[in-house]
C-alpha cells in the first residue's frame, strides 16, 4: 500500500525553477495558443514559454 503524504509533506516539497542565464531573474511558465488554417479548418497549436523580465516586451507585445 502506498505511503500516507500529509498536507506539510507536500507542501515543503521543492519546485522546479528555471533562471534565465541572462537577467538571473526566475522565469515563469506562459501557455502560448495560437491559431492555424489547415484543410479541414482551424486547429490550435500550443506552446509553453519561460518568461522572465529580458524577453517579455516580446512575449507580451
Amino acid at each position: 500500500m502506498a505511503k500516507k503524504q500529509s498536507f506539510s509533506d507536500k507542501a515543503s516539497k521543492k519546485k522546479h525553477v528555471d533562471m534565465c542565464p541572462v537577467c538571473n531573474e526566475a522565469k515563469t511558465r506562459v501557455k502560448w495558443i495560437r491559431a492555424v488554417k489547415s484543410e479541414t479548418g482551424v486547429r490550435y497549436r500550443t506552446n509553453t514559454l519561460g518568461v522572465c523580465k529580458c524577453n517579455q516586451a516580446e512575449v507580451y507585445g
